[in-house]
């Protein structure tokens, strides 16, 4: 079982696309422990945490109670225990570093690159790029293979490729880029002309260094490229089932943008998942999208993420307009790539072929 833990509402910056609405709201030691125990208790060979914020480094103090609880669950039960966690990085530390690489916890980070001061800055608007330097030096020495999460926004969008250069310059290998889904973000067809182009530039990139002794790994491409080679979703959602998201108060939902919407909440960890809801749930998900019926990449598309979709337009099967029009432009970019890497028969990229991995982003 796998659970995402929403460990704080609150942030210590004040990013410049963020969608979500900070608070005080924090989960407390006893409900993460007890979070624990329900994921346990379904007697899986192992278990998952994704530490979620806010900034989930503000509960630092929870988020060490609970791993090392889980870690003695683990140990007597003979359970696999696995974590994530993305942070923007502002309060990562060395001690935090070591007991990451002690418990297993892997870290993404939240960078833009270039566009880091001009997106991600503190409450009173400061830059936070100089802040991270030596941050994304430690990150990297512990975990060499660290995402890098960069986020554009139509007003920066020109700069995406550049800046997933310097992440790459920078010591990242592997990169996921998210544009500003908010519905007042202003995408229009000259932005997203201009994100044709920097996703082009990004494949250029990705050929160039794909074959490296330190690859670039793009997943947005990766992601679509393991969609077609496996006939299957790049996300396979399953909500409610696959990954559950567990609210500071304890309450379960089944996914991250379901949080505090009534209708969707399925139990909490004092009583465990109402299954019959979570059914329920889960069946309306399978449900189609009306307007994506027949489209050529569908099977490929983030459509069917519930999740978004409720983020968006607030209706589970109700695409938004802005990530209809993502897909049509990423996707044809990474199957072109994939058709170059082929044809030069590049190795790393025909043992991924052969291999077809299955990769979230």
């Amino acid at each position: 079982m796998n659970f995402t833990l929403h460990l704080t509402a609150d942030c210590n910056l004040n990013c410049r696309y963020c969608y979500e609405t900070h608070t005080r709201a924090h989960m407390r030691e006893t409900t993460a422990l007890r979070a624990v125990d329900l994921a346990f208790s379904y007697g899986h060979k192992s278990v998952g945490f994704s530490l979620f914020g806010g900034e989930p480094l503000l509960e630092r103090g929870v988020i060490e109670s609970l791993c090392r609880y889980a870690a003695k669950k683990g140990a007597d039960a003979g359970v696999r225990v696995s974590y994530k966690m993305t942070t923007n990085g502002t309060l990562l530390d060395e001690p935090f570093l070591r007991f990451a690489e002690e418990h297993g916890i892997a870290i993404a980070l939240s960078h833009d690159g270039l566009l880091q001061d001009a997106q991600r800055v503190t409450r009173d608007g400061r830059g936070t790029m100089r802040a991270l330097e030596p941050v994304v030096d430690l990150l990297l020495k512990y975990q060499p293979d660290a995402i890098a999460m960069q986020t554009v926004m139509p007003a920066t969008v020109r700069h995406m490729a550049e800046s997933v250069e310097w992440l790459y310059a920078r010591g990242f290998s592997h990169i996921n880029t998210a544009i500003d889904y908010r519905p007042d973000a202003g995408w229009d067809d000259a932005s997203m002309a201009i994100l044709k182009e920097q996703y082009e530039t990004i494949a250029d990139l990705s050929e160039r260094y794909f074959d490296a002794k330190r690859p670039l790994l793009y997943l947005n491409f990766l992601s679509k490229i393991a969609a077609y080679l496996n006939d299957r979703p790049c996300i396979e959602c399953k909500l409610g089932m696959r990954q559950p998201s567990i609210a500071p108060d304890g309450s379960i939902y089944p996914c991250n943008q379901f949080l505090n919407l009534p209708d969707y909440r399925m139990g909490d960890v004092e009583r465990g998942i109402d299954a019959q809801k979570q059914r329920e749930i889960y069946l309306r998900s399978l449900d189609p999208e009306p307007a994506c019926e027949g489209c050529a990449i569908a099977v490929r598309c983030r459509h069917h993420c519930a999740c978004l979709n409720v983020s968006l337009t607030g209706h589970m099967h109700e695409v938004a307009p802005v990530q209809c029009e993502h897909e049509r432009i990423l996707i044809p970019v990474a199957d072109a790539l994939a058709a170059r890497l082929y044809a030069q028969k590049s190795e790393r990229f025909l043992r991924y072929y052969r291999e077809a991995p299955e990769i979230d982003a």
